[in-house]
């Protein structure tokens, strides 16, 4: 992500960070090791886990335009936290609920679509990416160390926690200021669409086939859909 950003911008590190790379194996692992059904239960519960994950860049994106990375991130999270214990409070409560992240996601790309890109200059440290490969990876294995425990809801739900999106967020703030924030998080809702089609598509593949084509049929659906949004990428540069 970090050489994304400093060849192609915040914009097409945002839209990158929506692939499933963080997803795909924490489900295939929590899958693997407490078998189909909760697995099945957590791809359903991080399929509902992009509403908040949508909520928190854009309040993120909202908040940098006039606070500090440290009082945006603590505002994001909590509302992160808020929106997260309301979709694992409605999920499962009926069958047409599933079509609320989609309508949200495609709200989401309506709406930070409209941002252009800036023309200003800026400069990228290479030292800095360092600092923040060390950040996702302990970010993860936070998350990854943390979501077995919690049962199907929460481990699908902490499966799309904003790991990669609060790096690319705060970093773009830290380094770049409130004008990078807005382009990366365009990019992050243009992102958002791979991950729901993954989420979905592995909710209702499991148990239906084997393991690998669970997973790999989705997948291959979400590494289409992200060939998809990235002509919208190049639509509006």
């Amino acid at each position: 992500l970090g050489v994304t950003e400093r060849v192609h911008g915040p914009r097409a590190a945002g839209w990158l960070s929506g692939f499933p790379v963080i997803a795909a194996p924490l489900l295939l692992l929590v899958t693997m090791e407490q078998g189909v059904p909760f697995g099945a239960a957590a791809a359903k519960a991080a399929f509902f886990g992009l509403v908040p994950w949508l909520t928190f860049v854009t309040t993120y994106g909202w908040c940098a335009q006039s606070r500090g990375w440290v009082p945006a991130a603590l505002a994001s999270f909590l509302v992160w936290g808020a929106m997260a214990l309301l979709v694992v409070t409605v999920q499962g409560r009926s069958p047409l609920l599933e079509l609320i992240p989609f309508i949200i996601a495609l709200l989401a790309v309506s709406f930070h679509s409209r941002v252009k890109l800036s023309d200003e200059q800026r400069e990228f440290s290479w030292s800095r990416l360092a600092v923040r490969m060390i950040a996702g990876a302990a970010l993860t294995f936070a998350v990854a160390q943390l979501a077995g425990a919690l049962g199907p809801r929460w481990s699908g739900t902490f499966t799309t926690f904003p790991v990669v999106g609060s790096i690319v967020a705060i970093s773009n703030h830290v380094e770049h200021g409130p004008r990078a924030v807005q382009e990366a998080v365009s990019g992050m809702a243009l992102g958002v669409v791979p991950i729901a089609i993954f989420c979905f598509g592995v909710f209702h593949l499991l148990g239906h086939g084997s393991l690998w084509l669970a997973f790999g049929v989705p997948l291959a659906a979400a590494m289409l859909a992200q060939a998809l949004t990235l002509l919208i990428v190049q639509k509006i540069r």
